[in-house]
Formats: structure tokens, C-alpha cells, sequence
């Protein structure tokens, strides 16, 4: 505890920064109008009064916040994609207004999926490079809370183009809590990655585990070094500037409308259209896939999570033990017994990399401090994705 003059202030580890009271002080800076500044016989003394004094501010304002999705409007970077997409139909769902940025158009499933809610949900072209067009929008459109997804997922540019990924997902999460800070939003979600740790060290895998080791490199290129440098910046954003950043770590996000197709998208489509899915390797690479709905779930509940937060970083994933894409073959199967599936043993290089940092995840944090509840297994996702796909198919076949 930190005391002056008998007056006790939390722990330092327990303060939550925040930005505003009534516009009058900042939680990492104590002002006096010119002319009224105190006197202080030391230094020492000076900071100990600040840190006290900002302490009791930060914990008071703390209790008396109480975040709420009533009445907001939500802004999606990268809205276009496939978490973007799925979130967005979610909140819209709840009578929310929610605006999607991106530099395209949702793909045609995607647009699908949005249709119910097509008069809820606003679509704006702009880029994350582009600090200027992204601040104007956050305040034409008085937004209220942000999702960052927008991100680099093509490996070729990932891995020979480090430069261009750079610009997307480091210089666009700068110019994303840059434009958080001066648009004054509520709470800032950034979708991250498991990739961004290291070869396994225990499990199950929580938010403390190493990201970084003297002897490794990224997991997955650049990605996974562009992630852990989002998360930094956003960390960054929090302490010294107030703004109410989380980040959520996700695991091999699966379902309708997915682009990275980790064995299981073209599994579950080509069967349901009668078409063979033949891969020579991989039937040993293992993940923790997690169902895009309890994605979606943990990202409406990051948004209006009240805390307190014992960290501003969350695993968000099913918790389950690892699944090979063997196993995922089999499910699929079941679901559709004409499947016509087969994978050949061994891994790629970069899976062997991969499968080297994964292990069982531990979202205790994300349940007891979020409320994280997942609900779909395995077994269950693949169902939902099978039915949803057949459903977006048939009425797809019957446009044509």
C-alpha cells in the first residue's frame, strides 16, 4: 500500500488507468493552474503525493465506471473479414450500429451472413495506414467503442514482404489507439494471436507464458513478431496515455467464412459439395480450434467487461486439448458420411515450427474476469459450420 499523511492508496499493481474525470485530470499526470502549484520540499516527496493522489483518483473512477453496449456505436478495423463479419452480425443482433472498415467488401458468404442486419451495419473503405481518414471517421460517426482485426494473414507477404505486413499491423495499430486516444473512445479490443509465444514451455499455456526466448524465433514469421508488437504498443497506450486497451490471444478461429483454411475449411465445404479433400501431409498437426461464435462471444464480453483486470491480455480459445487435423477429418465424416477426406502423415516445415508452440491453453483469466464461457467442442463447431455452409450453398445454388 502506498501511504501520505494516513491516507492509504491501493497497491500500484491493482490501479487502472484512466483517462478523464469530468476532463479535468489524467491518471498518469497531476495538473495546478499557474500560479497555484504546490510547494514540495523534495522530489520524493512530490512523487509520493502524485502517485497517491493519482492512485485514489484511478480506484475511485474505476468503481464508478460501469461500461455498457447501450446505445453504442461500434467500429470494426478489418471489419470486412471473417471475425469482423461474424462480430458485426452479432452486436447488430442487439439493436447496436455498427460500422465496418476496410479497404474491401465483405466476400459473398460474408455478405450473407450479413443481410439480416444489412440496416444495422455501415460499410467504410478506408485503410489503417491511413491516420487521418481513420480519425475523421471515428468522430463523423461519433463511435464509442473499437475492434481491431485488421491484420496481414497472406504468408507470402507475411514472410518475404516483412516491410508491407509492418505497415498494416504495427504503423495500423499505432494509428488505431492514436486515433482511440484523440476520438476519447471507451475500450479499445484487439484481436491477437497465440502465435506470439514461444516454444512450448508448460501447459496449460497462460498469459504469463514466454513470448520471447534468446534462442527462438517467431513462431510464424512476422506475423507473430507484428502481433507481439501490437500488443505492446496497446499496452503502451494504457499506461501512459488511459486508453482502455484489451487484447485477446486466438486460437485456430474456425467457421463459415473463414480464409486461412487450417485443413478443416476445405474439409467441411468440399464435402458438403461432394468434392474430394486430398492433402499429401499434416495429419499429425494438432491445434486448439475454436468455433467463430465463441470468438464473437469473447469479444462482446472484452467490450463490456467492467473489471477489475488482473492483466489487459486474455486467452480466447476452447481450453480443450488439442485436435489433429486427422481427428478433424473423422468428425467431418461423421457429419457427412460420403465425405470423400484424405491426409497423408508428416508436416510442413513451417506446421513442424508451429505444432512446436502449441499446447493446451488456459483461459481462467478470460472466465473469471470476462465471463468467457465457450460452448461449442469440436464436434459441435464442426456441425454448426457444416449446417451454415449448406444453408449459405443452397441459397446460393438457387441465385444461380
Amino acid at each position: 500500500m502506498i501511504s501520505l499523511g494516513g491516507i492509504p492508496g491501493p497497491p500500484l499493481e491493482t490501479r487502472k488507468p484512466y483517462s478523464k474525470l469530468n476532463g479535468s485530470w489524467s491518471a498518469f499526470d497531476l495538473e495546478f493552474p499557474i500560479g497555484e502549484r504546490p510547494y514540495f520540499a523534495s522530489d520524493e516527496l512530490k512523487e509520493k503525493l502524485r502517485v497517491s493522489v493519482r492512485c485514489i483518483l484511478v480506484e475511485w473512477a474505476g468503481k464508478e465506471r460501469k461500461l455498457t453496449l447501450d446505445n453504442s456505436r461500434i467500429f470494426i478495423t478489418g471489419g470486412a473479414g471473417f471475425i469482423g463479419v461474424h462480430t458485426a452480425r452479432a452486436l447488430a443482433e442487439r439493436g447496436l450500429r455498427v460500422f465496418l472498415f476496410d479497404i474491401r467488401d465483405p466476400d459473398p458468404e460474408l455478405q450473407w451472413l450479413l443481410y439480416p442486419v444489412k440496416d444495422r451495419v455501415t460499410v467504410l473503405k478506408g485503410n489503417v495506414t491511413d491516420l487521418p481518414v481513420l480519425l475523421q471517421a471515428l468522430r463523423k460517426e461519433k463511435i464509442t467503442h473499437l475492434i481491431h482485426t485488421a491484420a496481414a494473414t497472406d504468408l507470402e507477404i507475411l514472410i518475404n514482404q516483412p516491410c508491407t505486413a509492418q505497415k498494416i499491423m504495427v504503423e495500423g495499430q499505432m494509428n488505431v489507439l492514436e486515433a482511440a486516444r484523440f476520438a476519447d473512445l471507451q475500450r479499445i479490443v484487439f484481436t491477437s494471436s497465440i502465435a506470439v509465444y514461444t516454444p512450448k514451455q508448460y501447459e496449460p499455456i497462460d498469459e504469463k507464458h514466454p513470448v520471447h526466448l534468446p534462442n527462438e524465433g517467431p513462431t510464424l514469421g512476422s506475423y507473430s513478431s507484428f502481433k507481439l508488437a501490437a500488443e505492446s504498443i496497446g499496452l503502451f497506450y494504457w499506461a501512459y496515455h488511459g486508453v482502455d486497451f484489451i487484447a485477446l490471444r486466438l486460437s485456430a478461429v474456425y467457421g463459415l467464412g473463414m480464409r486461412y483454411p487450417m485443413y478443416i475449411k476445405p474439409m467441411v465445404e468440399n464435402a458438403v459439395q461432394g468434392k474430394e479433400a486430398v492433402f499429401p501431409t499434416g495429419r499429425e498437426m494438432r491445434r486448439d480450434y475454436t468455433y467463430i461464435q465463441d470468438v464473437v462471444s469473447g469479444i462482446v464480453l472484452a467490450l463490456e467487461a467492467s473489471g477489475p483486470f488482473s492483466g489487459r491480455i486474455f486467452n480466447i480459445s476452447s481450453g480443450d486439448p488439442l485436435r489433429s487435423a486427422f481427428e478433424v477429418a473423422k468428425i467431418v465424416k461423421n457429419h457427412v458420411p460420403n465425405a470423400r477426406i484424405e491426409i497423408g502423415e508428416g508436416l510442413s516445415d513451417l506446421e513442424a515450427r508451429d505444432l512446436r508452440s502449441r499446447g493446451r491453453l488456459s483461459i481462467a483469466r478470460a472466465r473469471e474476469e470476462l465471463g468467457f464461457k465457450p460452448r461449442f467442442s469440436l464436434e459441435d463447431g464442426v456441425r454448426e459450420y457444416i449446417q451454415e455452409f449448406r444453408n449459405y450453398s443452397g441459397l446460393a445454388r438457387q441465385r444461380d
